[in-house]
């Protein structure tokens, strides 16, 4: 009866988020909620998930894994469904630790968000976002792993463009949104991959067969996919380039998803699929080189920001590439105790990201001297031209965005381009008149997502027949 009432509670953890922000919603129909309603409506819902969490860790103490399925959601022929979550040592911990960062994230935000136009669209997404990453952690299976996924990406993309009024979030958010589809076919190949691999999608299922599975190049597959999702929500090389972009956001929102949580769901998605990875050297030999070539590039670009937030972002990239070396290597607990540990300090860093700056400076003239210094004079010990050479690489990020758009964007949009020439002259052959836009001209170079682009502005001249004031646009 105990582990029922237990397994029941933990289930709802995902769901009191979701229920506050569906209420939230409705709240505002007749007009804007004060703040203070939308503030407790909030903090009750993460009170309330912190708690079933807590009972998913009584759980885990006194009765050790539990598989706790609900049914099908849906099911047709052969194909099913399931609604079952996992609730084990490494779901239990996440969940809590989720549940705490959200709650501390929401009492800090209810003051520095206080008066902002976008106060009650903040929380309403924040709520989503704890939705998913409970779901996400929570998940019994690949597809309920990949809803959660999903909400946590959008939800993360809606943020870093939460000041939508200037253009630089939302060419920052572009770029987010871009690199998390592409890396989430990743996810939803392994997916499809294990119900043509081993006929099910279900962790616990999954983990029982693989032992008569060994050595098969179907493990080889799905283990690659998985890896390559991981890659784009860790930001991790070569498509770790959106990161420091995403500090267009509040600064709440960047210490909860890009110092804490979000960015560290591709390292949970990796341990939740430690035995796949294990079925093949090859994969883990991936994870290697991935990992240690992003801890290399975001150190050294870490050192050479111009800002404390991307500093801090390129900082926390290099510790996620050493959890992916960690678990290419096998070591998961220790990748484990990594994240949650490395997890805390980013997200206070995040917070204090200006008073640290305060921090540095009053060191600086109290003592003359600060640790910053002592980096830079050890740089002094390599020779000038080797120094200046990696010192322009770093402050570049070593190129690695413009190489991805010259060889794999602009051939890609060139060949789209060409496809749609293609289809307007068989259009025109049959007699037919091609639908809008196809055919037409396309633009010759790709759009620029670059965060260092500058908006355009508008002259004197087209704002006065514009009447606009002003401002850029």
């Amino acid at each position: 009866m105990l582990p029922d009432l237990l397994s029941a509670g933990f289930a709802l953890a995902p769901v009191w988020p979701a229920l506050a922000a569906i209420v939230i919603a409705f709240l505002m129909l007749p007009g804007r909620p004060s703040e203070r309603i939308v503030a407790r409506v909030t903090i009750a819902a993460v009170w309330l998930s912190l708690v079933s969490a807590a009972c998913g860790v009584l759980l885990c103490l006194s009765h050790g894994p539990v598989d706790y399925r609900l049914g099908n959601w849906y099911e047709a022929a052969e194909y099913s469904f399931p609604l079952v979550m996992l609730f084990d040592g490494l779901s239990a911990a996440m969940s809590a630790f989720i549940a705490v960062i959200v709650l501390t994230t929401a009492k800090f935000s209810v003051t520095y968000l206080h008066r902002e136009p976008g106060f009650v669209r903040f929380f309403v997404l924040t709520l989503f976002f704890a939705a998913g990453m409970q779901l996400l952690v929570l998940a019994g299976s690949a597809e309920l792993l990949f809803i959660g996924w999903e909400f946590v990406g959008i939800s993360s993309v809606l943020l870093v463009a939460f000041f939508h009024e200037r253009a630089m979030p939302v060419q920052a958010a572009l770029r987010v949104l871009v690199t998390y589809r592409v890396c989430d076919i990743g996810l939803l190949l392994g997916a499809v991959g294990l119900h043509h691999w081993l006929g099910t999608t279900v962790w616990a299922d999954v983990f029982a067969s693989l032992p008569q599975h060994t050595g098969e190049t179907a493990g080889l597959a799905v283990g690659l996919a998985l890896v390559f999702a991981a890659m784009g929500k860790s930001a991790q090389f070569p498509v770790g380039g959106w990161l420091p972009r995403a500090m267009e956001g509040p600064t709440a929102s960047s210490a909860v998803f890009y110092g804490s949580l979000s960015v560290h769901a591709g390292v949970y998605l990796l341990l939740r699929a430690a035995p796949i990875l294990e079925q093949s050297l090859i994969t883990r030999t991936v994870l290697v080189v991935v990992g240690l070539v992003t801890a290399v590039i975001a150190a050294l670009s870490s050192q050479v920001s111009a800002d404390a937030k991307s500093a801090v972002a390129h900082a926390t990239a290099s510790q996620v590439g050493l959890m992916f070396v960690e678990c290419g290597l096998g070591f998961y607990t220790l990748a484990l105790v990594h994240l949650i540990t490395h997890a805390t300090l980013r997200y206070y860093q995040f917070l204090r990201t200006l008073s640290a700056v305060q921090d540095a400076m009053w060191q600086q003239a109290a003592l003359g001297r600060t640790d910053s210094d002592e980096a830079a004079a050890r740089w002094e010990e390599v020779a000038p031209g080797p120094r200046r050479a990696i010192y322009r690489l770093a402050l570049e990020r070593f190129a690695v965005e413009p190489a991805l758009d010259r060889w794999l964007t602009r051939p890609i949009m060139n060949l789209s381009r060409l496809l749609d020439r293609l289809e307007g002259g068989l259009l025109a052959l049959h007699g037919r008149t091609p639908e809008a836009g196809t055919g037409a001209p396309l633009p010759l170079m790709a759009p620029d997502l670059s965060a260092d682009t500058p908006a355009p502005v508008l002259s004197p001249a087209l704002r006065a027949d514009a009447g606009a004031p002003e401002a850029r646009v």
